[in-house]
Order: C-alpha cells, then sequence, then structure tokens
C-alpha cells in the first residue's frame, strides 16, 4: 500500500518532534553542579551540628536506660534547636518495606486491604498488648496500624538535661504539613499508638539511603555553651539489632541531612546533564554534516 503525498504529510505531523536544546548549556549546566556537590561535602556548611552514638552503650537494646550520655555543645545555639535520632544499616527504601505501609489505614480507612501488612497484621504478630488509652487489645485484631513500617518504628525515649534541669523537647510542628492533615486516627482504644503523633509521622515517611534522620523534637529555647546529658530510654524491637543509633542536635530544620539536601541531588542530576547534553551535541551534529566536516568525534 503506498501513500500519496497528502497521507504522508499526515503522518508526519503525528511524528514525535525532537525539541533542540542548547547542548553546550547542559553540559557546562551538569559540570557545574557536579562541581557544587563536591565542594559542599568539603567546605563548611554553616550549620551547627552535634552527633553522639547511643546505641553500643546499653548492651541489651532492649527496656535499658542509659543515664548520661553526654553532648558538648561548644558555643551557643540560637533557637529553634532541632533534636534528631539518626539510624545506620536500616533499610527503607526496599519495595518489602514501602509496599507494607497502609496508607488508607494511616489516613483514617478502616477497610482497607489487609494483605498488605503481610506478615505484621494482628496485635499478636505486632507484639501489641496495649492501646494508646491503656486498654488490652485483643490479639487476633488488625493492629492499627500494621505493617513492617510500622513494626519497626523507631520509638526510643529521650530527654535532654543540663546541671540537672530538664530542658524542654515538644514535638509539634516537625512534620510536614502535608503528611499532618492526612494522618487521622481511627480509634485510640484499638491504636497501639497515636497515629497523628508526629515522631511516628516523620518515621512513616520512607528514607531513600540506609543511613537517614528524622526529626524527634523541637527546643524552643537557646542552648548555653556546656555539657548536657541525654536521658535515653531504649525501646526499640529486633528491627534495630544490627543498626546504629545516634542523637543530634542541630539548627537547619526538616532538612537535616545536607546530603541529601545538596550533596545528592547535584551527583545525580549533574552527570544525567552532561549526557543529555552530548546525545544533543551528536544529533544535531549529525542534523547539520558538521561529523564530516568537522570531525566531531
Amino acid at each position: 500500500m503506498q501513500m500519496n503525498s497528502e497521507q504522508t504529510k499526515q503522518l508526519n505531523e503525528w511524528r514525535l518532534k525532537y525539541v533542540k536544546l542548547n547542548p553546550i548549556l547542559l553540559i557546562f549546566m551538569g559540570l557545574v553542579l557536579i562541581a557544587f556537590g563536591i565542594v559542599s561535602q568539603t567546605v563548611d556548611i554553616d550549620y551547627e551540628y552535634i552527633s553522639t552514638r547511643y546505641d553500643e552503650i546499653c548492651a541489651s537494646k532492649n527496656s535499658c536506660f542509659v543515664n548520661k550520655i553526654n553532648i558538648d555543645v561548644p558555643s551557643k545555639m540560637e533557637s529553634p534547636v532541632f533534636f534528631s535520632y539518626e539510624v545506620s544499616s536500616f533499610f527503607q527504601n526496599t519495595d518489602k518495606y514501602f509496599n507494607s505501609i497502609p496508607y488508607d489505614q494511616l489516613y483514617g480507612d478502616s477497610d482497607f486491604d489487609t494483605s498488605i501488612c503481610d506478615q505484621y497484621k494482628t496485635n499478636q504478630e505486632m507484639g501489641k498488648t496495649l492501646s494508646v488509652t491503656g486498654k488490652a487489645l485483643a490479639q487476633d485484631d488488625i493492629a492499627i496500624p500494621c505493617g513492617i513500617a510500622a513494626y519497626s518504628y523507631m520509638n526510643d525515649e529521650f530527654s535532654l538535661n543540663k546541671d540537672g534541669k530538664q530542658i524542654s523537647i515538644t514535638d509539634q510542628g516537625i512534620s510536614w504539613e502535608s503528611d499532618r492533615e492526612k494522618y487521622t486516627n481511627i480509634n485510640l482504644d484499638k491504636q497501639w499508638i497515636d497515629m497523628e503523633s508526629e515522631r511516628f509521622i516523620n518515621w512513616m515517611r520512607p528514607s531513600p539511603l540506609s543511613r537517614f534522620r528524622k526529626l524527634w523534637g523541637r527546643i524552643d529555647q537557646d542552648l548555653e555553651p556546656g555539657i548536657y546529658t541525654v536521658n535515653i530510654q531504649i525501646k526499640t524491637n529486633d528491627a534495630f539489632a544490627e543498626t546504629k543509633k545516634y542523637v543530634l542536635l542541630h539548627n537547619n530544620g526538616q532538612f537535616s541531612d545536607p546530603i541529601l539536601v545538596i550533596t545528592l541531588p547535584c551527583l545525580c542530576v549533574g552527570p544525567f546533564l552532561i549526557i543529555f547534553g552530548i546525545i544533543n551535541l551528536i544529533y544535531w551534529g549529525k542534523k547539520q554534516n558538521l561529523v564530516k566536516k568537522y570531525r566531531i568525534y
């Protein structure tokens, strides 16, 4: 079957049109991003950050109370100061982990596909016996919430003291507003945790890396220089058996890890722009017959 000129013209109009981009500009932008990403890890970023590991001090790692984890604050930290925990060698980015998050349940719907929760479905499988209000939980009931992400919730408790005086740490305003608007309790008498807790909300937002930080609280007062004591009640389960855990004080809010905010995006997007720029350069070089004239290869 042969097409006439009119049919050929109409067919060509439906073909995907290649958008011409400036290849030199793309390559230049890619190089700038890569350079910026590398430099961001070699210069002193303008924020205060203090970290101390605590998991190795408690021998059993379960239900123990660590009294004297000291943090040295060398200079005044102006409010707000953020209190975070860091976990390493823990993977929230696997398909199994991510797919086990029952978002419908977290958003207040008790009628959802419970198969999502896999082997952590009932209160018994989750190891939960008491509700938020202190009532006994039926062991065969669907846990609220369920799933491996909820099961592995990092629920260690912290308090901060200086010279015998406790420093107030609030858990309000530490999560993304878009998340707070979605998470909804179903029935506190049947829930083992308050699903509107911002500490829980932060945990349920998966991290792309095996080492990550989560905001635990905010300190709305200046921290004067000196030695601060962090009391830690370790309550996490066997999901953290092979992990390392740290407490952190910092003043950069939600963006508690500059490598996620600056370095990784630059080092990921930069090479992509360079490759895309080279493809454009070759394509338009061929289109304009520059390969033969100027020997681009």
